[in-house]
């Protein structure tokens, strides 16, 4: 895992080389002060956040306090939708969510084509990866730095489910994006649209009866107080996208570039390292609170949601690039 994510950093110091504009400054600029408003949907406390305030540290402890960084939690600065056009005009610095800002990269999330977090971070780091991320600066004016990870994502259900023919008419509260939808159809359930907000009273009140997320997610949120099993489908891995406006990224000194991105791969460790030790603790005290996790029948579920694999992710590369995704999302990374 390790190797991966120096893998990744190297790479994208490649990138912040050879994706765009020479810096303005010299190596030298250790007197210049930058600001950085850096902003996420993630709330005060969870893995990723964690991993923010990480970045801060590092960032502005190794640049003297040159760099100045200032983190804005709990969507505070608008949605996600709002805050990439505001990264894209560089009216505020720095984003994560989990809109990586391009579908090539955004689809990496179609069910079970990647096998862990440190998949994504091997995907990303490819050749493949650094073209998309090319693509992004160039065309939209904003680069990745990195990723903050989140836990798979599974379902919370008032019944106990172990294959695909238990979600048979199920509703279940999932996103309105095709990928969703067409996973939880494949699997023979009702996605039924509702409001993330709305989402703890719908499953109270029996309007849906379960609901998919990451275990953090469905945590915080209190959903297992509805429910009665978490069942650990692991359908999806999706982490966080830490994105910068790329005219602000050349405007730095390249030492203090490069200290951006070593900081980007250790508040990537760190959330990590977090996330890990939350998640036992979380397990423990929701099953204390009386839900039951369930470990279903995995190759039931990948067998049906594979039509929904091969179909959109060659609707989206290709099926020549589709076939070197789907290879280095299952490789052995041991």
């Amino acid at each position: 895992m390790k190797k991966l994510v120096l893998g990744i950093v190297l790479s994208l110091v490649f990138l912040a080389a050879c994706g765009g504009e020479e810096s303005s400054s010299d190596d030298g600029g250790s007197n210049e002060t930058f600001s950085i408003s850096y902003s996420t949907w993630a709330n005060e406390g969870e893995p990723a956040y964690l991993g923010m305030e990480r970045f801060k540290e590092i960032v502005e402890e190794e640049t003297d306090g040159n760099v100045e960084i200032e983190l804005h939690p709990g969507n505070q600065l608008g949605s996600t939708v709002e805050q990439m056009e505001q990264v894209k005009l560089g009216t505020i610095e720095m984003m994560s969510s989990g809109d990586p800002g391009m579908d090539e990269i955004e689809y990496l999330a179609l069910p079970y084509l990647m096998d862990s977090n440190a998949h994504w971070t091997a995907v990303l780091q490819s050749e493949i990866g650094q073209e998309w991320n090319d693509q992004l600066i160039n065309e939209q004016g904003v680069r990745t730095i990195g990723t903050l990870p989140r836990g798979p994502r599974v379902v919370s259900s008032n019944v106990k489910i172990t294959k695909p023919e238990d979600m048979e008419g199920m509703k279940i509260r999932a996103p309105a994006v095709d990928y969703y939808v067409q996973t939880f159809e494949a699997l023979g359930a009702n996605p039924t649209p509702m409001d993330f907000g709305e989402v703890y009273s719908g499953l109270q009140n029996g309007v849906v009866e379960g609901q998919e997320n990451p275990l953090e997610t469905i945590y915080s949120a209190g959903f297992h107080e509805v429910q009665d099993y978490v069942i650990n489908t692991n359908h999806m891995y999706k982490p966080a996208f830490v994105t910068i406006n790329d005219e602000f990224f050349q405007s730095l000194p390249s030492d203090y570039q490069d200290i951006l991105l070593s900081a980007a791969e250790e508040g990537q460790a760190h959330a990590q390292e977090k996330l890990e030790e939350n998640a036992e603790e979380m397990k423990s005290e929701m099953e204390e609170e009386g839900v039951t996790f369930v470990d279903p029948d995995i190759e039931a579920f990948k067998e049906a949601t594979q039509s929904v694999r091969d179909e959109l992710g060659t609707e989206i590369w290709g099926e020549e690039t589709y076939n070197e995704v789907v290879e280095m999302g299952q490789q052995d990374l041991e």
